[in-house]
């Protein structure tokens, strides 16, 4: 991606949802991001299974805290309803981040979003609303949300929104 309009930046409203979602905290290191989603990701199937879940939309990684210290984030996975027993352990059930947001398109394998990153922050710095990249932690919490499946879609054409919150 080399432009702001592959970007395909919009101002949309998330509606209001509920999900499932696992709590996970990594290293500075990007790279170590996608495993841990990975294994946070089967836990919360285990559980929308075993629980007998009906998910209602495409999985989101909801990042709580970013920086040089390490990573926070969320895998959550909206569903029409609430477990009955919510039960104890890795998975918490709640609402997911919603209201006016800018969504932004990366379209690719999940490894090259970082450039996709660069051009957000420069659409952004290009319209007064971040100064540096200290600026992301005011659209906190962000989130990614994941439109088609890696185990069936060719890398090049993955779809992935990339919300930031609007502050008004």
């Amino acid at each position: 991606m080399n432009s702001f309009e592959q970007l395909h930046a919009l101002e949309v409203t998330v509606p209001e949802a509920i999900g499932v979602q696992v709590r996970s905290t990594v290293g500075s290191n990007p790279e170590e991001i996608g495993p841990a989603m990975g294994a946070a990701m089967g836990t919360l199937m285990g559980y929308i299974g075993q629980h007998g879940l009906q998910c209602v939309g495409a999985p989101r990684c909801v990042y709580l805290e970013y920086g040089p210290d390490g990573t926070t984030f969320l895998t959550a996975m909206p569903v029409a309803a609430p477990p009955l027993d919510a039960g104890t352990g890795p998975v918490s059930v709640g609402p997911l981040p919603s209201g006016e947001a800018f969504r932004f398109t990366h379209t690719g394998p999940y490894p090259q979003i970082g450039a996709t990153y660069h051009l957000i922050t420069d659409y952004m710095r290009g319209k007064g609303l971040m100064e540096s990249e200290a600026d992301w932690m005011k659209y906190m919490p962000m989130w990614e949300e994941y439109l088609n499946d890696p185990a069936t879609t060719p890398e090049a054409e993955l779809v992935t929104h990339i919300y930031l919150p609007i502050a008004r």
